[in-house]
């Protein structure tokens, strides 16, 4: 029989694709004001050469950018900073309601990187308030697993190499993160 225990917190990752980098350095600065400071961020690649999909909305050359935190965030927390972020895609429309700027939040663990979306699929779960989760890629010890329904653009460099990277500097943040607990200096 399994006990029930809640897993440890995950490092949040903002991917972000946009034209505009100064509406991007504002989006940024809200995600800091709110979840603190950012710790890596990935070089910018071009989306719009890997996928087409969002060029009708957002217009051709979309760049995309991830962002790690440097606080470590409860799992379960992940659907506020869902909602966050769509309140942010909204404030930031284009008069004919597409939009300027897509942020998807995710959190990258030991195992896998989970990415949370409004949409549902037979592979996602509901978390509440309209969203929904997928473990969109898996972590062997050294690199990246892809599964059926993995976005592209994260199994290519850049993302590739710095979503382990990430992954690196979680292990380091999660080894802190368990001295602290055991020394009872967090709960």
């Amino acid at each position: 029989m399994s006990s029930l225990q809640t897993p440890f917190p995950a490092n949040l990752t903002i991917s972000v694709m946009f034209q505009d980098e100064a509406l991007l350095n504002e989006v940024k600065a809200l995600f800091e004001e709110k979840y603190g400071a950012i710790d890596m961020v990935s070089p910018y690649y071009n989306f719009s050469d890997i996928s087409e999909y969002y060029d009708p909305e957002m217009g051709r050359d979309i760049r995309k950018v991830v962002f790690s935190f440097k606080n470590l965030l409860p799992r379960d927390e992940i659907r506020f900073v869902k909602i966050f972020a769509d309140e942010i895609e909204h404030r930031y429309l284009k008069e004919d309601g597409s939009r300027l700027i897509n942020i998807d939040p995710g959190l990258v663990s030991l195992e896998n990187f989970i990415l949370t979306t409004g949409k549902n699929f037979t592979h996602r779960i509901y978390l509440g308030d309209g969203v929904f989760a997928e473990v969109t890629l898996q972590f062997s010890k050294t690199d990246i697993k892809e599964l059926p329904w993995s976005y592209k653009d994260y199994l290519f460099e850049p993302a590739k190499s710095f979503l382990l990277k990430i992954r690196e500097n979680y292990r380091g943040k999660l080894g802190e993160y368990k001295r602290l607990l055991k020394d009872g200096k967090i709960q």
